[in-house]
């Protein structure tokens, strides 16, 4: 049986949370949630774009898309310096402003999670899965120096200087080496695995480079134009039926091979966050990971709802804890202090 578990900020709680985190391979799995409150989560929107599809209503599921990406694109408009937002809708600014900071903390944790780990068998690497399509660990990675953020783009694709996505840089292993002295030292470093696509992805010769699309269109009532914009992002749309395009379903599932290999390691970790495991593929293959009982997976409930619907989905299974906050909601800054909090919090 899963178990529920509580958090007090007790000593027994600094204790349980260290040993969980000085002897695992550690993954956490980021949703929508986490990018409250500059964006907001994806509600049943995968239902609604799925029964467009049903439907064959094609000027539907466009608008319909179109709408869902405006809302992803309008905080990035702002954080890219774009100056295309005429107003800039009221709260925006604040509501990117904690959105930000709860990044720039995620990253803080994660990074003084591997700087003070006492082991050195395990690796000093991080895998952050996610299906979010948002900028905002790479622009906290910008802020910290401190941390090697790795989101599969490090070969260049051609002349021009366009870098070129490869999954297979998540198994690499980076170290500096002295100059004076011949020692190695791991680097800590974070992989950024974007299983559903990401707003800077562009597709170009059959490949998927580092490039943004063109901003939504000040103007997009005409239907040709919104529908190009919106094929333009070179992602997974939340539906049911994902795969459409040969580049982005061979993309799609390497990921998710990487996602069920690294769950299939000995003594795993699994943080999940502001995901409520909507997408079925991942759901399934998170539990067929759990049957190797070495794996560990702390799923962190916003509310006492969810801890329901999380007893729901995986209350059969004896290495899953559902971590709630008694009394109030557990959001994505709460949850940044509780997994460092045996080494004193984020701040």
């Amino acid at each position: 049986m899963a178990v529920k578990r509580a958090y007090y900020g007790s000593e027994a709680d600094r204790d349980y949370f260290e040993r969980v985190f000085q002897s695992a391979n550690i993954n956490f799995l980021i949703g929508s949630g986490a990018s409250l409150p500059a964006i907001r989560v994806l509600g049943n929107i995968e239902t609604e774009l799925q029964r467009l599809i049903e439907d064959e209503n094609e000027d539907g599921y466009f608008e319909k898309a179109a709408t869902f990406l405006g809302s992803v694109w309008r905080p990035h408009e702002k954080l890219l310096g774009h100056s295309t937002i005429s107003p800039v809708p009221a709260g925006l600014t604040d509501r990117l402003k904690q959105s930000q900071d709860n990044y720039d903390h995620f990253l803080t944790a994660l990074e003084r999670i591997l700087t003070r780990r006492r082991t050195g068998l395990l690796p000093r690497r991080i895998n952050v899965f996610t299906t979010n399509y948002d900028m905002f660990i790479e622009d906290a990675g910008i802020r910290n120096s401190n941390i090697i953020l790795n989101d599969g783009f490090n070969r260049r694709a051609n002349l021009l200087g366009n870098d070129a996505f490869d999954a297979g840089s998540f198994y690499h292993t980076i170290s500096a080496t002295g100059n004076l002295y011949n020692y190695k030292v791991e680097l800590p470093t974070v992989n950024l695995i974007k299983m559903h696509g990401s707003l800077s992805w562009t597709r170009k010769e059959e490949k998927i480079i580092y490039q943004f699309p063109e901003s939504e269109p000040s103007r997009i009532k005409v239907k040709s134009v919104r529908k190009k914009w919106v094929l333009s992002h070179c992602m997974i749309l939340p539906r049911k039926e994902k795969f459409k395009e040969t580049l982005l379903q061979n993309v799609y599932y390497d990921l998710l091979r990487t996602y069920s290999n690294e769950l299939d390691k000995e003594a795993t970790l699994l943080i999940v966050f502001g995901f409520s495991f909507a997408d079925e593929h991942i759901e399934t293959l998170t539990k067929k990971a759990l049957r190797n009982a070495t794996l560990k997976v702390l799923v962190f409930a916003y509310s006492d709802d969810d801890v329901t619907n999380f007893m729901a989905k995986f209350g059969e299974f004896s290495n899953v804890e559902i971590i709630y906050l008694p009394g109030k909601n557990l959001t994505f800054q709460v949850m940044n202090n509780i997994i460092t909090c045996y080494l004193g919090g984020t701040r």
